[in-house]
Order: structure tokens, then C-alpha cells, then sequence
């Protein structure tokens, strides 16, 4: 036991002891806080969980897992001496994965039409032998009956006695010659209807034959190198998500295209858009004036001799506006790749994250925004052009809900009208790359699902043609 002195020096000592608390950057203070990536993993496993459901699980891991990408082959650097690295590196070139694709799918089809002809062949057998099994006991039956009667009534005399003529082998020799019983023989030399026949290559064709793009196959986790500069000192390949790639083939480019990128940062698409060689115009947007510079020197790293000749011949134009409200109606082609969740940015960087408390207005009005977006394009874009709508998210409110805000809009307001076009025949030639979400979970476009086997996505995007 302490003395009562010793207790009162002990006080004494404490009152003047100060804790002193660590800076708010310490570890341990920052390990303790709700960062924005906590706040934006939460949403997406309260959310997202009622939407995928047990995919949920897989889609979750791969937007926590290291990211992979595609590499662009840049057509304005040493475009041949790239592919032959990349390809003795072990990348594959898309263009050949798709084609061969294409051939079991075709091989798919074939294999079903037969099994399915050969089905109906086994049917017809069984449902023959047991109408050959009743004819067999009716028959069996009429000889217990007829061995009573006198065999004079089954000679052949008594038998024509009570026939039937059968006049339908009798030809009239009026109607003879005529053309409808003569085509009955006739064999078939042309099929009617050919003359509108869309070959199946044309309904499966879905990349452009001067895009030059690598990817690594299935859990093959191998990340590309850094590009090296050529000749003319330009880089030469582009890394990009590899679900990005596919709004731009989307978009149908043809030759004379005049595009119009309405959110084009940080340049990738309309890098893309530009290797098809392909487009007499496409006007790069963004209403961010950092946003722009950046395109710019994307355009500078990849282009040789951009500012010079690119820009003076007009064939590129940057611009810095709010694309909801341009007015220009001279664009067959627009992107309208929105701004959105970022749903693996939102679980990665806390910097400029969309789930900060800060951005929490900025976050509810998006879908508001992109609406508006879409809503312009459709407006502006030529009849007959191509509205590409796209997004780096999974939510089904900036997906879907989106398209049928614009395209309810764009009834009510306008006399104009615009179709959805379904591209699920094209990206089954996709399947050994991409993860394409089923369509009762996405019903208007189409969602590139990430997983940790091929971690692309997430990329919604929708095809809409104006009519």
C-alpha cells in the first residue's frame, strides 16, 4: 500500500503528463478512417450483390485484382516490326482470335442443324414402327375374322366387283401441260429470295482489318512491356482496358466516317478510331480544359508530326465545350463515352475518387447528366448514323436506365425516332476473350464482365441507330 504522501506526489506527476496524439497522415490514424474506396466497396456489395447475385463473388474479385489490358499497334510508328515483337513475346493478335472464333461457331451450328435433322429422323423411325405395330395386330385380328368366310367371296372377280376406282391417277388432259404441274418436276436452280441474302461474314464481321490489337489468352496474368519509340518517334503501341476497344468497333466505322468523340479523355478511343484509317473527320471533345491537354499529348506521343499537319489538313479537331449542347448535325458517327462511377478507379485511388463526402451531389446527378448526353447525340447525329453510348460501370441505372431515359426523351421531344441494335450475334466471337454478361442481366446493350481468369471491364455499351 501507498503512503498518502506518495499518492499525492503520483497525482502531482500525472496532472502534468500530456498525450500527444499522432498527425492525421500517420498510418495507424489513416488505418482507422473510412477511406472512399471503403465507402464506394460498401455501395457496390449492397448494390451490386442484388444485381449479379452469385456472379457477384467473381465479378468482385476481378475489380480488386491487377487490371490487364490490350495493346494497340500504333499504324503511324513501325506498325510490323511491333506485331513480330508482341508475337514473340506470346500476345495474340484479336483479329486471328475472332476469325477463329468464327469458324466453331460455324462448326457449332452445323453440328446442331445435324443433330437436330438427325432427332427428327429417329422420331419419324419410332412413330413408323408403332403405327407398323397397330397396322400388325389389325391385321392379325382380319384373318381371325375372314378364315370363316367362304373363300369364293376373296377371288379377284369378287374383288373388282366392290372396289373403288382411285380417279386421282387419272390425268385431265387439259390441265396436263400446264406450268404448275410440270414446275412439281422442274429442279430447283435458284433460291428464291438470294437476291436479299446477307452472308454470315457480313453478320459476324466485327473488327476492321487494319486494327492491329494483342492481348494475353486466359489466366495468363503477363503484363505488356513498356512501348518503345520508332523510327519517326512516335510510341509504338497503345495500352488500353481491353473492353474499351469494343464501343469504338461498335461504331461501324466506313471509309469518309466523320466521328464525333463528345467525352474523348483521355484520347485512347479516337486513337483507336483514328488507327482504322477510316475517318475523314473526328472532332475530339472534352469540357475539361485538363482533360484536353491531355488528349493532346496522347495525340503528340502517338501521331507523328500532329501539330503541323494533323491539325492544318482539319481531319482532327480538339475541342473544349459541353457536349450537351453542340449543335452540330454533321457527324454520322458519335461516341458518347460518359463520365460515370469508374467502378474499378472508385475501389482503387482515393484521389479524385467519386465517393468522397465532397462529391456525394456531383455522384446522384450522373445519371441526369449522361441522359442529357446521350439525348444530344441522338439529336444531332445524321439519320441513318450510329450512336454508340458507353460506360465504365456495372450499374444498371447509368446502363440501361440511361438509354431508356434518352430514348423516351428523344420520342416525346423530337420526331425523330432510333432503334437499338442487338450486336449478340457478332460478340459470340468474343467469348474466348471477353466475359459478356447474359442478357437477362443487361437488356439493352451489352457489359463486359471482369473476372480474375481475363480481368477486363467493366464496359456497358449500347448501339443505337437513327431512323
Amino acid at each position: 500500500m501507498f503512503s498518502y504522501s506518495v499518492l499525492k506526489e503520483i497525482n502531482k506527476v500525472s496532472k502534468n503528463f500530456k498525450r500527444f496524439k499522432n498527425p492525421p497522415n500517420h498510418w495507424s490514424v489513416l488505418r482507422k478512417k473510412v477511406q472512399p474506396v471503403d465507402k464506394a466497396l460498401a455501395h457496390f456489395d449492397d448494390f451490386y450483390k442484388q444485381v449479379f447475385q452469385k456472379k457477384w463473388i467473381s465479378i468482385r474479385e476481378g475489380l480488386l485484382s491487377k487490371q490487364k489490358y490490350v495493346a494497340v499497334v500504333n499504324n503511324y510508328g513501325d506498325s510490323e516490326e511491333t506485331r513480330v515483337q508482341l508475337e514473340l513475346n506470346g500476345a495474340l493478335n484479336l483479329r486471328i482470335l475472332f476469325n477463329l472464333e468464327k469458324d466453331y461457331i460455324k462448326e457449332e451450328l452445323q453440328t446442331h442443324s445435324r443433330k437436330k435433322l438427325l432427332d427428327q429422323i429417329s422420331y419419324l423411325d419410332r412413330k413408323l414402327e408403332r403405327e407398323s405395330q397397330k397396322v400388325s395386330l389389325k391385321e392379325n385380328e382380319d384373318d381371325l375374322l375372314n378364315s370363316s368366310i367362304d373363300a369364293r367371296e376373296c377371288s379377284l372377280q369378287s374383288s373388282l366387283n366392290s372396289a373403288d376406282i382411285d380417279y386421282t391417277r387419272i390425268i385431265d388432259s387439259k390441265n396436263a401441260l400446264s406450268t404448275e404441274k410440270l414446275n412439281e418436276f422442274v429442279p430447283a436452280t435458284e433460291i428464291k429470295g438470294k437476291e436479299d441474302f446477307i452472308f454470315e461474314s457480313t453478320h459476324y464481321k466485327m473488327f476492321d482489318k487494319h486494327l492491329n490489337i494483342y492481348c494475353y489468352e486466359k489466366d495468363n496474368k503477363t503484363q505488356f512491356d513498356g512501348a518503345t519509340k520508332s523510327s519517326t518517334g512516335v510510341t509504338n503501341y497503345y495500352l488500353m482496358d481491353g473492353g474499351s476497344i469494343l464501343p469504338v468497333l461498335a461504331l461501324d466505322l466506313k471509309p469518309g466516317s466523320k466521328m464525333l468523340d463528345m467525352c474523348a479523355s483521355p484520347g485512347g478511343k479516337s486513337l483507336l478510331a483514328l488507327q482504322t484509317l477510316y475517318p475523314n473527320l473526328i472532332v475530339t471533345n472534352d469540357i475539361s480544359h485538363s482533360r484536353v491537354q491531355r488528349i493532346k499529348s496522347v495525340f503528340k506521343e502517338f501521331i507523328y508530326d500532329f501539330d503541323e499537319n494533323w491539325l492544318k489538313s482539319g481531319k482532327i479537331h480538339i475541342s473544349n465545350r459541353d457536349a450537351r449542347f453542340i449543335e452540330d448535325k454533321i457527324f454520322d458517327r458519335i461516341l458518347v463515352d460518359v463520365p460515370c462511377t469508374t467502378d474499378r478507379h472508385s475501389l482503387k485511388e482515393n484521389d479524385n475518387n467519386i465517393f468522397k463526402p465532397s462529391r456525394i451531389k456531383e455522384r446522384l446527378k450522373l445519371p441526369e447528366l449522361q441522359a442529357e448526353l446521350l439525348f444530344n447525340a441522338l439529336n444531332i447525329v445524321k439519320r441513318g448514323g450510329i450512336v454508340v453510348y458507353s460506360t465504365c460501370s456495372l450499374s444498371p441505372i447509368q446502363n440501361d436506365g440511361v438509354v431508356g431515359m434518352a430514348l423516351r426523351k428523344l420520342w416525346e421531344e423530337t420526331d425523330y425516332n432510333a432503334v437499338v441494335k442487338d450486336l449478340t450475334p457478332a460478340l459470340l466471337q468474343t467469348r474466348s476473350v471477353y466475359n459478356i454478361a447474359h442478357p437477362n442481366l443487361v437488356k439493352l446493350g451489352h457489359l463486359v464482365l471482369p473476372s480474375k481468369s481475363q480481368n477486363y471491364g467493366p464496359t456497358y455499351f449500347c448501339k443505337i441507330q437513327k431512323i
